[in-house]
């Protein structure tokens, strides 16, 4: 540190210097005073001394607060490429584009799995131009389906309703695996041969077994009739079709009988064996009347609603020579037609030759099938038959019609047919009118109307039984009889 200095502090000490007579010991003693003096009295003024050396640099103090972000710098160059990434999940499929056309059948395999390449032997008897598949889809089965697509109908032909026995797509395995609804512990007598009545251990009544499978598909189409296990079908084996590869469901061995619903007496339910038809076991399953005349006509009925009597597609009641309402008394014959040994395949399944003789699964009768019998035939109304029983069904209609037991409509009113109607000969279209009560005999002839107009072809699936039955029919109700003859 350095003292400051003036001029009347040097002249006391000056005086003090004299007065001691001090040698430069002394002096120096008394400068150190005088420093030490200057040190306690630094009120005095003097000049200022030199700079001492800068002390050392002390410890560092704590740090500050984080001033403000500064504004963003411009962008860098950009870098080099990173190594690419791992694939991501595969995308949604896209919509499938137009087929393509078809490709050349290569060889036979050595083995191995099925080859499920459309080859030669897909495409005959099945899928050719003119194989089965396309005489399908010209069939009433196909047309159904078409028509009844997404309709009202398919909910309740694969509902819980005896529909679904013969509409549902499987109807047919599921009975034969009897897998069936009923009330009571016991079901139909002849579930394996086809048969639907049964009477209720519970109420005694006779009624129908229902559907009890869960197809959501009305139509009958292959698998509906032809067994489609994995031993069997040929889209599953790989193997070309051969004579018996894809066999019927049903029994159709040459004592299989297939059952209709007629029974030999009321509340019995035995049902009646429809004949030995090999194949056309097949057709008898579901082309009968859902209805046991012998039980379902009584002494007296109530026609109660207009869907009463037989159902559609009957012809296996009439071709038999058996589904109908028998009037006491008579004696009922049956033409040469019902001893064919295929039943309905005879007629509405010739042999296609260059479909390696499989029937024709359009099922439409041909000309030339008939032909076979009566050569000189040029139409199905062979030797008048037709128009025999057309005569005949229109002397029925209209005596039933003034006994106010048809209509075509199905409610409310339930009106009489009118002139229009009576005259178009659509019979199979006439519906029942309720009325209550009708005796035995009429009721009977309302349902004999129904099976001869929904079933018989106008006489040709059965010639002398559908004319016994008009007959009878018109004269247990009091109708005309004039040009009217039994054979």
């Amino acid at each position: 540190m350095t003292a400051g200095w003036n001029h009347s502090c040097w002249g006391k000490l000056a005086f003090h210097v004299t007065t001691e007579k001090l040698v430069n010991k002394t002096i120096c003693t008394t400068w150190t005073l005088v420093t030490a003096i200057g040190l306690t009295f630094g009120a005095c003024a003097g000049s200022d001394g030199k700079d001492g050396k800068a002390g050392a640099t002390g410890a560092k103090g704590a740090d500050g607060d984080t001033g403000p972000t500064g504004a963003p710098g411009a962008p860098g160059a950009q870098g080099d490429p990173g190594p690419q990434g791992d694939p991501g999940a595969p995308g949604a499929p896209g919509t499938p584009g137009a087929a393509g056309a078809p490709g050349v059948a290569g060889a036979p395999g050595a083995g191995g799995a099925p080859d499920m390449a459309l080859s030669a032997g897909c495409l005959g008897p099945c899928h050719g131009f003119k194989g089965i598949v396309e005489q399908w889809k010209t069939s009433t089965h196909y047309a159904t389906f078409i028509s009844n697509l997404g309709g009202d109908e398919v909910a309740t032909w694969t509902g819980a309703t005896a529909c679904g026995n013969c509409h549902a797509i499987d109807g047919i395995e599921q009975r034969l695996a009897g897998n069936v609804n009923f009330t009571g512990t016991a079901g139909p007598q002849h579930l394996a041969a086809g048969q639907i009545s049964y009477k209720s251990t519970v109420n005694s009544k006779i009624t129908e077994v229902t559907y009890a499978g869960h197809a959501s598909v009305a139509v009958v189409h292959c698998t509906t009739c032809h067994d489609s296990s994995a031993e069997n079908d040929p889209h599953v084996t790989g193997k070309s079709y051969t004579k018996g590869s894809f066999p019927l469901r049903v029994p159709t061995g040459p004592d299989d009988q297939a059952t209709l619903e007629l029974s030999s007496a009321a509340a019995t339910s035995d049902g009646t064996p429809a004949g030995k038809y090999g194949v056309g076991n097949a057709c008898i399953w579901c082309h009968k009347s859902r209805k046991d005349s012998t039980d379902y006509i009584g002494v007296t009925n109530n026609i109660n609603s207009s869907h009463w009597g037989p159902h559609e597609g009957p012809q296996s009641d009439v071709y038999t020579g058996k589904g109908g309402y028998r009037y006491a008394g008579k004696v009922y014959g049956t033409s040469q037609h019902a001893s064919f040994d295929k039943g309905c395949v005879n007629c509405h399944m010739p042999s296609v030759a260059e479909n390696q003789g499989v029937g024709d699964h359009s099922f439409a009768p041909q000309l030339a099938t008939c032909k076979t019998c009566h050569s000189t035939a040029t139409s199905f109304d062979v030797l008048s038959g037709q128009t025999t029983v057309k005569t005949g069904l229109q002397r029925l209609r209209e005596t039933l019609n003034t006994l106010q037991l048809l209509t075509r409509d199905a409610g409310p009113t339930f009106g009489p047919l009118d002139a229009t109607a009576l005259a178009d000969q659509n019979f199979e279209l006439d519906l029942a009118r309720p009325k209550n009560p009708v005796d035995a005999n009429t009721a009977g002839a309302l349902y004999n109307y129904f099976v001869l107009a929904r079933g018989s072809a106008f006489g040709v699936h059965n010639p002398f039984y559908t004319r016994e039955l008009i007959y009878d029919s018109i004269q247990a109700i009091g109708g005309s009889l004039t040009d009217i003859t039994r054979p």
